[in-house]
């Protein structure tokens, strides 16, 4: 089963769950119905039976859930037309309705025998659910067209009864999907807004009427940006063309951003919303976004370019006569920023997509006049067509105040009123005090009406109130706010409390990292909630509270909290906020709350491996185990610890903080995976690491520990809670982590021994499906993009490793690409002799240069961005103009391919690195060669210093060459160089170089001129490494398929310098064997991970192992062309044969362990004599061969070959018997071939993953469809292989052993076969790309990885073996 097909299953899940809740309402309305209440209510209770069991049940979920909602449809229409009738007329009816009876009790008498599991178990192990599924659905069908025929109903209205039944059962599980999946903010959009919030009526004129007609014009830009200063009144224009378009029914979505609240100022959150509440306004889209999420159940947490895509762009194109909509972005700058910019690549996305979308839809933007928003829509790339922009500051003054001037007059007129103040007005508050309010108010419309709030607060006199602003604004806020606060502890004899509980109190309100309600805040801060109610009384003006305890307290503008917290803007000390002294405080309340209420398991979902988004109402357990403050501070308590003031409440928190380290680490990040904030985890943890070091250095080391598990397992534990415990604890290594929290080990336990700390690979980002030949780090940080022969460019994330989006374009390999100087663009050079440019955000192709004739090896920009040089298999160099999109020239003087290219820091050179062992230095304007180095082999890489350009040769060697042409030279062995770059930190320079042997290298240049350090993880050749600007990490991309973020402040040897290749487990489960990279063939005790023996075996490594049947013997192959036949029992060499001329690939014994059999790709299969070690056949091929292996009765031997034949071969005689192909032609190459235990099939594994299955007659072997079966899909087609017709299946019983084979996802989970079931996530130091094959024997072990892993479960009849080898045996137990 693959990652995706599991994610529908939850999603299947989903629906199944809205459908029970569907049947659970329509049981009791069956019991009304007169003649068939029994049976329909019988049937319908059947039904809801079977879907609730549904994982004991092993059927076909979908069946059931359409049986399920069919019946229910039946059930709608039949009520609605008998319950119109009188009780004479339904016994008329009751021999009518005898057919639909009897069917109904079919089904009944069906579902009823389902309540048995071992009849499940029998049933669907026959197949025969599905055909009685359909044929009930037949009948159903047939019955009710009958009924409906008798009884002369109207066609018309008995459709039009299941259709609106049907529609209304599906627009409720789509719903309950869409608001599952997305998880939008509820508190952003307009309808969560109070009413009273939008312009005042009259005012704001000028900027509506050009809003509307933007909006009208059909053909104008599609997006407006309205800038203004903080307090101008850009939310109330917001939210007044948000009111007019939703009551005309053309808003789409709105997100109203606010810094006060987390979720509203995050990212990522801001597409699945809009999306959400597009689906609300439109029906046709809704269909689409459902589709999309079945699909993609995890796309809301995709990077916001593949967010765009999928929710938005893609689905609404499929949408006819869409629109016109408009979606409004308001507050962008209180928006988090990603990468210096607020909102991140989302206003570029919109920028770049929404014109070339075709879509009928518009974008309303509003912020402040930050420049980095500046930049974007002033950016040199984008046409000024795309956007209309008005200023509201920059709006006539006039304008401004007679629009204020109505509002002040409107609302002092409403408070003279109703608080009838004397004189009445205008007499109150008259001419000279209502100019001066609106002369002070100025451009600010927050100041007016925080003006009206003052004078409206029942609390005081209106009167009293007036005089006393009037007669102590100093500026338009601060003398306002001033006032306000004063006036609440004047004459107070109890004011220095006040002041310090309002200190306290509000102070946390301006701080908070999400806003509280009263309730959630008196949880947290461990206060009164009364007392809290009573302490922001008086401030109603300055806050905005709603009635009750459970509404979030907000700020009502911005400019409060500025003026509590910044210097010199509040005057009065008694009211100032110390920002160091509440995070401090909110510091402690949070970690007494978690260290009060954090445990395992708090939600008590148990502990199967589940998904997150698998377990039942896990929304609904959140809400009743973690209360909103234990939620905040488990988001949040790290940005507080960080930010805490220096002080006397530091020892209190380190105290805490020990105590949370050690006792409640682990259940923390449980919560966060559960509420879906993972990344979290990751934030927080790295926010506090400075803080730990200097107040608790022995907690430092758990809190490093807890960060280097998150980002090991973040793929795991993101997506599934328990795997913090049941993969992370598993895995780790012997840390201090692990010693805290021994009492969490999962009941299986790790036999071999682990490692003894954390090795400088700090992330391995996996999803390339071939060698990663470059990967460039984006100059802003962040950001790494990397090109692949897999044909696709990936960018990602490396905070955490997850990937933002995949770029295709090219036709082959791609074999370069880097970032403009800018972040920009990207430019990538590939094997289809292109250079392409792209845009960095979007992830857009601009442009394809074309000039080059061969393979381009490399393309890279200048230091300024504005030309870009290529080099070529074709043996030339071309220069590019970025803005003209043009070829500037192309430099011939090679005579080989050129492998590297450099500019020199002021652009005016390039230096190229060519096969022909030469480097040549280019003068860029000219474009002639100004100097030719010789080297002593071909470069493969150049780095540049001040001072010193460094070279890389085929032969190993690091060339220095200084400027006075003074050369030196750097060499650790034979292994080529394949990438170097220069590494500065703290003012130092280092060379990094990354070579095929899979090392990274640290090279001191300042006095040994030898590495300092080595890191070793990579299981392939390392193709580049690039080490981030503040010099503190590496990025290495390798054959191996992946990428690694290295620890470059680790210094000697960090990694494993060998690795364990292929495992295998003999029948005697007391021992396994492995073989490594080094020719070493170890046996191990599985009782306590010791190691019996090990013995230099073969000088290469060794690529199989095979156990004979009687566990006397093990035969090894190897890349050094030999087999060599070890004694079990104390490895003693039992043989060494030698007779291939190039690497043996596997080696099989026979079923009476005579012979043995091997493959080579020197397209030769050789059977031998156990006995005399001597050959007995040379089976000849027309290419290199994979595979070979005997026919349980020794008579046959199949052998797949690398261009994807099947030979059968005559074992007495040696002779071939008949060449089995497939299609199509060529075919990949055969990975492995065998026949079933029976002799009866004969199954090929091709390199692409897929199944050819032959059915064996005699000496014939008759091709058999194979519905789709491939190793990672298993699950999908419930173990059936189709037959033709007439013929009888194959089923997976009959091909596979008792021992089923496991399958090891790309992602690293280890899953049982047909049910999809998780039982284990491997981390990527614990596995290889390439070794995917897992094994089962009942045996209670299991073996993975790059080491050797052994885990032995001690739960009875859970009890399995999984060696993770490609070339296991799938249907011999070894």
């Amino acid at each position: 089963m693959t990652a995706r097909t599991k994610k529908k299953s939850g999603v299947g899940d989903l629906v199944i769950s809205g459908a029970l809740e569907i049947l659970e309402l329509a049981v009791p309305v069956s019991k009304a119905i007169p003649l068939v209440g029994n049976t329909l209510e019988g049937a319908l209770e059947a039904v809801l039976y079977i879907i609730k069991v549904k994982d004991e049940v092993k059927m076909k979920k979908e069946k059931c859930q359409m049986l399920a909602e069919r019946v229910l449809t039946i059930t709608a229409a039949i009520t609605g037309e008998l319950l119109k009738s009188d009780e004479d007329t339904l016994r008329r009816r009751e021999n009518n309705v005898a057919d639909l009876r009897w069917t109904l009790r079919e089904v009944k008498d069906l579902l009823d025998h389902l309540r048995s599991a071992s009849l499940i178990r029998r049933i669907l192990e026959r197949g025969e659910v599905d055909h009685k599924l359909e044929v009930l659905h037949q009948k159903l069908n047939n019955a009710i067209d009958v009924f409906h025929i008798t009884e002369n109903m109207r066609t018309e209205e008995a459709l039009k009864i299941l259709r609106a039944a049907s529609e209304e059962a599906e627009d409720k599980q789509n719903n309950i999907l869409i608001n599952s999946l997305l998880r939008p903010v509820p508190t952003a959009g307009f309808v969560s807004r109070q009413a009273d919030t939008g312009c005042f009526p009259g005012t704001r004129q000028m900027f509506l009427n050009k809003i509307y007609t933007w909006f009208s014009n059909s053909q104008g830009p599609q997006i407006f940006w309205l800038s203004g200063l903080g307090g101008t009144g850009k939310t109330a224009i917001s939210h007044t063309v948000c009111k007019a378009l939703h009551s005309e029914g053309h808003l789409g979505a709105s997100f109203f951003f606010s810094r006060d609240e987390a979720d509203r100022r995050r990212v990522a959150f801001t597409i699945p919303t809009i999306a959400f509440q597009l689906a609300a306004v439109n029906l046709p889209y809704r269909r689409k976004l459902v589709d999309v999420l079945r699909e993609h159940p995890d796309a809301a947490f995709h990077a916001q370019q593949s967010q765009m895509t999928e929710l938005l762009l893609e689905p609404l194109k499929k949408v006819p006569s869409l629109g016109p909509y408009l979606i409004v972005l308001d507050a962008l700058d209180e928006c988090d920023k990603e990468r210096g910019v607020e909102g991140g690549d989302l206003v570029p996305l919109l920028l770049r997509e929404l014109p070339r979308s075709g879509l009928n839809i518009k974008v309303l933007i509003t912020s402040r006049p930050e420049r980095s928003i500046q930049n974007i829509f002033k950016s040199a790339n984008l046409a000024k067509s795309l956007h209309e922009s008005a200023v509201l500051h920059e709006m006539d003054q006039s304008a401004i105040q007679d629009d204020i001037k109505s509002y002040l007059t409107h609302h002092l007129q409403q408070i003279q009123i109703t608080r009838e103040v004397q004189p009445p007005w205008p007499e109150w508050p008259g001419s000279i005090a209502f100019n001066e309010l609106v002369l002070r108010a100025g451009l600010f419309f927050i100041f007016a009406a925080t003006i009206v709030k003052t004078l409206a607060d029942t609390l005081y006199s209106p009167r009293d109130r007036l005089q006393r602003l009037l007669g102590n604004m100093n500026t338009p806020s601060t003398g306002l706010y001033s006032q306000i606060l004063q006036s609440f502890v004047e004459n107070r004899g109890d004011a220095l409390e006040l002041c310090e509980r309002f200190r306290k109190i509000v102070g946390s309100i301006i701080v908070l990292q999400n806003p509280l309600s009263v309730s959630a805040l008196g949880e947290l801060l461990e206060h009164d909630e009364d007392d809290i109610e009573g302490a922001l009384t008086p401030l109603h003006s300055l806050l905005v509270i709603s009635p009750g305890h459970n509404q979030p307290i907000r700020i009502f503008h911005p400019s409060f909290r500025d003026f509590l917290v910044i210097q010199n803007r509040c005057t009065d000390p008694r009211f100032m906020i110390s920002e160091g002294q509440v995070h401090s405080q909110l510091a402690s309340c949070c970690l007494t709350i978690m260290l009060h209420h954090l445990k395992r398991n708090i939600c008590n979902i148990g502990e199967d491996v589940v998904l997150n988004s698998e377990i039942p109402d896990l929304q609904k357990r959140l809400q009743e185990s973690v209360s909103p403050a234990l939620s905040y501070a488990c988001q949040h308590w790290g940005y507080h610890l960080s930010h805490s003031d220096v002080g006397g409440s530091q020892r209190e928190l380190a105290k805490k903080m020990s105590a949370f380290a050690s006792t409640k680490l682990l259940y923390w990040i449980e919560v966060l995976s559960l509420e879906q904030r993972f990344p979290l985890c990751v934030s927080n943890l790295l926010a506090v690491f400075s803080w730990c070091k200097n107040n608790i250095p022995n907690t430092y080391n758990m809190v490093y520990d807890a960060y280097r598990l998150v980002l090991d397992f973040h793929n795991a534990i993101s997506i599934s809670a328990i795997q913090v415990y049941n993969s992370a604890l598993l895995f780790i290594p012997n840390c201090s982590i692990l010693h805290k929290y021994k009492h969490e080990l999962p009941t299986y336990s790790l036999k071999s021994p682990r490692t003894e700390n954390w090795d400088a690979s700090l992330l391995v980002l996996e999803g390339h499906t071939s060698t990663v030949n470059m990967i460039s780090l984006s100059p802003n940080g962040g950001r790494a993009a990397s090109a692949s022969d897999d044909g696709y460019i990936c960018i990602w994330d490396i905070s955490d490793g997850s990937q933002v989006v995949r770029l295709s374009g090219h036709d082959g390999a791609v074999k370069s690409v880097g970032y403009s100087p800018d972040t920009a663009f990207l430019v990538s050079s590939g094997a289809d002799s292109s250079v392409r440019l792209w845009e960095a955000v979007t992830g857009s192709e601009i442009f394809k240069f074309l000039g080059h004739t061969d393979c381009v090896r490399t393309a890279i920009f200048s230091n300024k961005g504005n030309t870009i040089a290529s080099g070529s298999d074709d043996s030339t160099l071309a220069l590019w103009d970025v803005q003209e999109t043009k070829q500037l020239a192309l430099l011939t003087g090679h005579s080989a391919s050129v492998t590297c290219l450099l500019f020199s820091s002021d652009n005016c050179q390039i230096f190229s690195g060519s096969e022909d062992c030469t480097i040549r230095v280019w003068d860029v304007e000219a474009h002639n060669v100004i100097r030719v180095l010789q080297c002593a082999d071909a470069v493969v890489s150049l780095a540049l210093n001040s001072t010193t350009l460094f070279s890389a040769s085929k032969n190993g060697v690091i060339t220095l060459r200084g400027a006075e042409d003074e050369i030196s030279y750097l060499f650790d062995g034979e292994a080529t160089i394949n990438s170097l770059s220069v590494l500065s930190r703290d003012g130092v320079d280092q060379l990094v170089s990354g070579s095929s042997d899979g090392i990274v290298r640290i090279w001191d240049l300042s006095g040994s001129k030898s590495w300092i350090a080595k890191y070793r993880g990579h299981s392939g050749p390392v193709e580049c490494i690039r080490p981030t600007s503040d010099g503190l990490y590496i990025l290495s991309a390798s054959v191996d398929r992946t990428i690694r973020l290295w620890d470059a402040t680790m210094t000697g040897v960090q990694g494993s310098e060998e690795f364990v290749m292929v495992v295998q487990i003999p029948e005697n489960i007391d021992h396994i064997a492995s073989g490594s990279t080094h020719g070493k063939i170890a046996l191990w005790n599985t009782d306590d991970g010791s190691l019996v023996y090990e013995v230099n075996a073969h000088s290469g490594s060794v690529l199989s192992l095979s156990f004979s049947n009687n566990d006397k013997l093990i035969a090894s192959s190897s890349v050094d062309q030999t087999i060599c036949i070890l004694n079990s029992r104390d490895g003693s060499n039992f043989a060494l044969l030698k007779g291939h001329t190039d690497e043996v690939y596997t080696a099989q014994f026979s079923a009476d362990d005579s012979l043995l059999v091997s493959a080579s790709p020197d397209s030769r299969a050789i059977i031998w004599d156990v006995v005399t070690h001597r050959q007995k056949y040379s089976l000849v091929h027309n290419s290199g061969v994979g595979v070979a292996s005997f026919s349980s009765d020794d008579k046959l031997i199949c052998s797949g070959t690398l261009d994807g034949e099947i030979h059968i071969w005559n074992v007495e005689t040696g002779e071939r018997i008949t060449i089995l192909k497939g299609n199509p032609d060529p075919m990949p190459p055969i990975l492995w071939a065998l026949f079933s235990p029976d002799g009866a099939w004969l199954v090929s594994w091709l390199e692409d993953e897929s199944i050819k299955v032959w059915k064996v007659l005699s000496l014939k072997f008759e091709p058999w469809l194979v519905q789709d079966w491939r190793l990672d899909s298993r699950a999908d087609n419930e173990g059936i292989i189709a037959a033709r017709e007439g013929k009888t299946p194959a089923r997976y019983e009959d091909l596979l052993p008792d021992d089923e084979l496991h399958y090891l996802q790309e992602d690293g989970w280890i899953t049982f076969p047909h049910t999809g079931k998780r039982v284990c996530w491997v981390p990527a130091s614990r596995r290889q790309p390439w070794l995917r094959t897992l094994w089962e024997s009942q045996k209670g072990i299991f073996a993975t990885g790059s080491q050797a892993v052994g885990t032995k479960y001690k739960q009875p009849g859970f009890r399995f073996n999984l060696a993770c080898d490609l070339k296991a045996t799938l249907f011999e137990d070894h």
